[in-house]
């Protein structure tokens, strides 16, 4: 999994380093046990997306998750067909679920799980 650091300031832990390989797999483990999974999806219907969250948490994760929800949702369309992609309310609980587990803010958006 990842490699959390501890913000002296906040207490906090925040996730800056991380193996994808080991993310993906529990992922492809625990998929089932979150709100937005659609039972009998493929889990390599999700992989893609995945990895899309984990960029964008690599690179904005000093940024609460509710500040950048229209930025990614816009990169998120650009990126990705409309048949590859999930719908966005899908997508958005993912991003949650990611930055959550990194250690990341999620600002005033709260996870439905």
């Amino acid at each position: 999994m990842g490699s959390l650091n501890q913000y002296p300031s906040s207490g906090r832990f925040r996730c800056e380093v991380v193996d994808i390989k080991a993310e993906l797999e529990q992922w492809k483990r625990d998929i089932h046990e979150y709100g937005f999974y659609e039972p009998g999806v493929p889990f390599k219907k999700y992989e893609p997306s995945l990895l899309f969250a984990y960029d964008a948490y690599l690179q904005h994760h000093k940024i609460p998750l509710d500040e950048l929800l229209r930025t990614l949702e816009a990169k998120y369309s650009e990126r990705f067909d409309r048949m590859d992609r999930m719908d966005w309310h899908v997508m958005r609980e993912l991003l949650q679920q990611v930055w959550q587990r990194m250690g990341g803010s999620l600002g005033t958006t709260r996870t439905r799980q």
